[in-house]
């Protein structure tokens, strides 16, 4: 009886085995519908953050899978460019970043610009990007990658050294960001860069001024060395000039100068910048 329970047993078992093989599972598919295609490729690109580490096979898989699904999704695009930016990869970076801008531009044009702006230092281009989504998104003022758009022009036409376009673009980005009535957040690079734009072109009090009310705001070594270099143009007080610099030298210590990842800031002050202007007061 017992070897009866067994043997009948096993050919159940064998039975269902052989059922479940020829049937195929339920549970992968091959084909979606578009709504559901959209769906599971933004779950992909969802399920990327915290999860993966860029640039790594599977986030690659993982993005891959979410562009098949939908070819119209701008973001997978971009995902593919992000570490390829941050490895120095600028031509395969640039191809993905053209392709999420053709399929959603109001996304990513303006964040392509800051890249051409910051990583390659292509100020026209950068120019262009922003201009070109103005127009896209007119009475707004847009803040790729969290700037606001007037003050990256702002920064392009200074690097560019067309000092009055720089200036007209700065005071756009100061008169916006002052509807609040307070400036207080507004960061250290602003007022650098916009006196510089007036240090340039010979207006050492305008220069002056822009510093001097950034340093009210801001704890900054790149604005002390700015005013000091200002000061010494003015023909100033050389133990004012002196006072200032090493103001400046001591902030630099502190970490309280700008700086970026990944690439320098613009008019980045360093220790050496500072010893030299001593040496020459």
């Amino acid at each position: 009886m017992e070897r009866f329970k067994i043997f009948y047993l096993s050919g159940f078992c064998l039975a269902l085995f052989i059922s479940s093989c020829s049937q195929p599972p339920k549970l992968y598919k091959k084909e979606f519908s578009e709504t559901v295609s959209q769906k599971y490729a933004k779950q992909f690109i969802e399920g990327l953050k915290g999860g993966y580490y860029q640039g790594t096979p599977e986030e690659h898989f993982h993005i891959q899978e979410a562009i098949i699904l939908d070819t119209t999704f701008s973001d997978p695009h971009r995902e593919m460019g992000a570490p390829r930016v941050k490895r120095g990869i600028n031509t395969e970076t640039m191809k993905k970043y053209k392709k999420a801008v053709e399929l959603d531009p109001e996304s990513w044009q303006g964040y392509r610009g800051y890249l051409y702006l910051y990583f390659y230092r292509d100020y026209d281009n950068a120019i262009k990007d922003f201009d070109e989504l103005d127009a896209l998104t007119p009475n707004f003022v847009d803040y790729p990658q969290s700037e606001n758009i007037d003050f990256m022009r702002g920064v392009a036409y200074l690097m560019k050294k067309e000092y009055p376009k720089a200036q007209e673009y700065f005071k756009k980005f100061f008169d916006h960001e002052s509807k609040s009535g307070d400036i207080n957040y507004i960061e250290s690079r602003a007022f650098m860069y916009y006196g510089i734009t007036y240090f340039e072109t010979g207006e050492l009090e305008k220069a002056l001024g822009k510093f001097e009310l950034g340093i009210q705001y801001n704890k900054n070594a790149d604005l002390m060395y700015w005013k000091a270099k200002t000061l010494k143009a003015l023909g100033k007080n050389s133990l004012e000039i002196k006072k200032t610099l090493n103001k400046s030298r001591e902030l630099l210590a502190q970490g309280y100068n700008s700086r970026r990842p990944y690439v320098e800031e613009f008019y980045q002050t360093y220790k050496e910048d500072i010893e030299e202007l001593l040496t020459n007061i």
